[in-house]
């Protein structure tokens, strides 16, 4: 799962790449300052930096140090660019406004205005250093372009602190979603488990009262009635304890989540005529036990129900501080763009589900096809 500084980075990458593609191809329009040999070595050069420092962002992701590295390397590479093919006058030095652009994707104010300060004064001291300063009129070009340049970087700046606050807020509205759904998960669970108690104290046990008096009744008069009065409360019994089970399964708080997942899946198995494949190497307990659990009963439940599957599979593993689940079925699937139309149909146990593993920090992924079978992977932080 990417993080937001990667993601911009990634888009800092491809400009940097596209404007070196420019400036390549600006050398093949007609101008008055030929460059030599050393500049298409050093246009190569730099373009092997901006494919690698893109193919390390994609493997490694970005790192604060990374940020200022990568920053410095393009006002320098932009600055020797210059310098070969003509100095204020180049091609290449319109590159520079790439630098400013490129920090403001980071969302760093502070470090947006640096970014401007330091190529505006690269800009000038290369300027002012390259042989064509001697020019007529240079001077003035070279303030032009560099009020270009602060111009461009004030409203990076601009542009940054508006993506910053933006960021924040959407940050602390996240934050506050988060704790209002976990809040709501809580009191959901207490409530099923006063349910379940109540039920299991007071209904089951009522019927195994009522079976009693029925049994020493049929050793009197062994009547057909009797016998399907019974039969009709163990029945009963039998579908109270199945809806107790699912209401707070107690074998998650007696023995884990292991045999909690294997319980729900065999009951899923003999409710959806399937083959249940479990690879459960799950080793230490977890605050979000109780979430995967009903996370993965809403996965089968679903199997049992709509995919009429032969084979379902269940994975749950532990990996660098992640709780790794996944369901898979070989069933009939469905067309993942049909998923809108479900949701305003009322089918939202996908979704629901969804929203509360991301509400802890998790992430839900869901790969269908329509007869090609489902696959859901989930990961949520083990502590």
């Amino acid at each position: 799962m990417r993080t937001p500084a990667t993601e911009a980075e990634l888009r800092v990458g491809i400009l940097r790449l596209g404007v070196l593609v420019l400036i390549g191809l600006s050398q093949t329009v007609p101008h008055p300052h030929p460059e030599d040999e050393a500049f298409f070595v050093a246009l190569s050069i730099v373009g092997v930096y901006a494919v690698l420092s893109l193919a390390w962002v994609l493997v490694r992701g970005a790192t604060t140090p990374f940020v200022f590295i990568a920053t410095a390397l393009d006002v320098a590479a932009v600055s020797v660019l210059a310098e070969l093919s003509g100095g204020a006058f180049s091609q290449a030095r319109l590159a520079y406004f790439l630098v400013p652009v490129a920090v403001a994707f980071r969302f760093r104010p502070a470090l947006t205005a640096a970014a401007g300060v330091v190529t505006v004064a690269a800009y000038l001291i290369e300027s002012l250093a390259h042989p064509a300063h001697s020019r007529p009129g240079a001077d003035r070009f070279i303030a032009v372009q560099a009020g270009f340049l602060a111009w461009l970087s004030v409203a990076a700046v601009l542009l940054s602190e508006m993506l910053d606050r933006r960021t924040r807020r959407a940050d602390e509205l996240a934050e506050v979603r988060r704790r209002l759904i976990a809040d709501s998960l809580t009191a959901e669970e207490r409530e099923r488990q006063a349910l379940a108690e109540g039920l299991h104290d007071h209904a089951v046990q009522n019927l195994l009262s009522a079976r009693h008096d029925l049994e020493e009744a049929s050793e009197s008069s062994p009547a057909e009635p009797l016998r399907r009065a019974r039969r009709a409360l163990d029945e009963t019994i039998h579908d109270l304890r199945e809806a107790i089970f699912e209401l707070h399964p107690y074998v998650l708080e007696q023995v884990g989540l292991e045999a909690a997942v294997r319980a729900v899946g065999e009951r899923a198995a003999r409710r959806g005529g399937f083959r249940l494949d479990l690879d459960l190497t799950y080793g230490r307990r977890s605050a979000h036990e109780a979430l995967v659990l009903a996370a993965v009963r809403e996965l089968l439940a679903n199997a049992a129900e709509h995919a009429a599957a032969s084979t379902v599979r269940v994975h749950i593993a532990q990996e660098n501080g992640w709780l790794l689940v996944g369901v898979e079925d070989d069933g009939r699937g469905f067309d993942p763009r049909d998923l809108p139309g479900r949701l305003a149909e009322g089918h939202i146990g996908l979704q629901s589900q969804r929203e509360r593993v991301e509400s802890i920090g998790g992430r839900m992924d869901v790969r269908a096809g329509a007869n090609h079978g489902t696959a859901v992977e989930i990961r949520v932080p083990a502590a």
